[in-house]
């Protein structure tokens, strides 16, 4: 063969070989915990599923899903049976599972979806740009979206006069810490309520009603999506107004949600996962920040509280639910 036509076959495979290399076939396995539901309706298991499928992943073959139930002393042994099943990359959601998945391996992958902890603050990784181990995934700038949650709950409610975080004692202070140091830079009153969401939400509420005009701030934390309609039930039947930084809750009655978009940010995780397995580390992957926000607003509720949306706010929303 002569050298000329040497360098063209050279030329041809190097301008195919983008297209070669996405053709090869998946090459292990995702796994996916959480601490609460593997429900197919759940709204982060729906929008990973959907990406995964996307990517080619079936569930119980490639894709291997486990949960905690609820209990969170089950999230050891379950990082451990995903392991022995042989997968590639894990996707940890909420900082329980996380937490539990980098105290059994320092050496499989895990791509986090964690929106309460800060992931250099807790020796998860050296940086946001080169994690450095074994961990990446997705997280929170927390000090910009709490300063956003207060502002929005202000204007909502002129007469305000504190603000509750709701907090999960389970998803760990980092959010709540970083919240609080917030609050007090802007010189606003606050309270910290505990809960689970196996609780009695029309008790817990009633003992924060009365005279002060007390708005809730629901923070980040496993399983709260499903217990939405309740919690914001209770919290309408003590004339409380309610802010998430999830859009669903929004939708299933909190008065207001501001935070990424889930159906944007989450299927980056499962988009990480697949690049672990195609032979990156997880140690070069940056962590992945949220460059999508949504700000919705719920006429029905705010009707329910006697709160008049104030305009500006109307037209800021990316979604008015009527």
């Amino acid at each position: 063969m002569k050298r000329r036509d040497l360098l063209l076959i050279s030329l041809l495979v190097a301008a195919h070989r983008p297209q070669l290399l996405q053709a090869q076939p998946i090459k292990g396995k995702i796994g996916y915990l959480h601490p609460v539901t593997t429900d197919p309706n759940h709204i982060t298991f729906s929008v990973l599923q959907r990406e995964w499928r996307r990517l080619g992943y079936v569930e119980g073959e490639t894709v291997l899903t486990r949960s905690g139930e609820g209990e969170p002393q089950r999230l050891p042994e379950l990082v451990r049976d995903l392991i022995s099943n042989g997968i590639g990359a894990l996707i940890a959601v909420g900082a329980q599972a996380v937490r539990a998945a980098a105290g059994v391996t320092s050496s499989t992958p895990i791509v986090a979806i964690d929106l309460e902890t800060d992931p250099i603050q807790t020796g998860l990784i050296r940086s946001v740009a080169r994690p450095g181990g074994n961990v990446t995934g997705l997280f929170l700038d927390t000090p910009a979206l709490a300063a956003k949650w207060i502002q929005l709950m202000r204007e909502m409610v002129p007469a305000l006069d504190r603000v509750a975080f709701a907090w999960q004692p389970s998803a760990g202070r980092s959010q709540l810490d970083v919240a609080l140091r917030v609050a007090e830079n802007l010189g606003v009153e606050t309270m910290v309520l505990e809960f689970s969401v196996n609780d009695d939400f029309p008790r817990l509420l009633s003992t924060i009603s009365g005279p002060k005009r007390t708005g809730i701030i629901q923070l980040s934390g496993p399983g709260i999506t499903p217990v939405a309609e309740k919690f914001v039930a209770a919290a309408t039947q003590n004339n409380l107004p309610t802010l998430s930084f999830l859009g669903e809750a929004a939708r299933r009655g909190f008065l207001m949600s501001y935070g990424p978009s889930q159906k944007d940010y989450f299927p980056r995780a499962v988009q990480l996962a697949d690049r672990i397995l195609r032979g990156e580390k997880a140690g070069d992957l940056p962590v992945e920040r949220p460059s999508k926000f949504e700000f919705i607003v719920n006429l029905r509720t705010a009707r329910a509280l006697n709160l008049t949306v104030p305009p500006n706010l109307l037209i800021s929303a990316d979604e008015v639910i009527e």
